[in-house]
């Protein structure tokens, strides 16, 4: 697949078939991340990398605790048995890095990368801001890998998809086209 046909196609999976994501395609995804740009060259993107069904399914379940208490729609599904956080997703990919001035926006730029990665190989992703629900659990955290001095910037998931969401035709909002 093409990066013009690709780009238009990436879009936010929230529904995946219970199917493992091979090591090998874990890894394409992986460098892909690692060949996005970063500020001065750092490359300060760190990623922790989590297919064990029964963790995802423990951090879906703690972040579920803290969306109950936005009340509302939020605490309604979160108190489902429903995977409102991963969506069933087999793999789960956390970048994070120090607490530097650039760092959120090197991690953005990988995760674009990874997503598009993962669309060109057939596999559907999100971007799980939920996730930093639990950015104030440094038990949890540490759990995972995040060292003191670290934030979790961008969660995303990977899996093949039950079904593909439909193209979204955009048009970019220009502001000023300076001439």
């Amino acid at each position: 697949m093409d990066v013009e046909e690709c780009i238009p196609s990436r879009r936010s999976v929230r529904a995946y078939q219970d199917k493992e994501v091979p090591e090998g395609e874990i890894r394409k995804i992986l460098k892909a991340g690692a060949m996005a740009p970063s500020a001065k060259n750092l490359e300060p993107v760190r990623y922790i990398v989590i297919t064990d069904k029964e963790k995802i399914k423990e951090l879906s379940g703690k972040v579920k605790e803290k969306l109950k208490h936005l009340g509302g729609k939020y605490k309604e599904r979160a108190e489902t048995e429903e995977d409102i956080v991963f969506y069933g997703a087999p793999l789960l990919i956390l970048l994070v890095g120090n607490r530097e001035k650039w760092t959120r926006i090197d991690c953005a730029l990988a995760a674009e990368n990874m997503m598009l990665q993962a669309r060109g190989m057939g596999l559907g992703s999100c971007y799980i801001g939920f996730m930093n629900k639990i950015e104030d659990e440094r038990e949890t955290l540490e759990s995972l890998g995040i060292e003191e001095g670290q934030e979790l910037y961008s969660p995303l998931i990977f899996g093949y998809p039950e079904e593909w969401p439909q193209d979204k035709e955009r048009e970019p909002e220009v502001q000023n086209w300076i001439k």
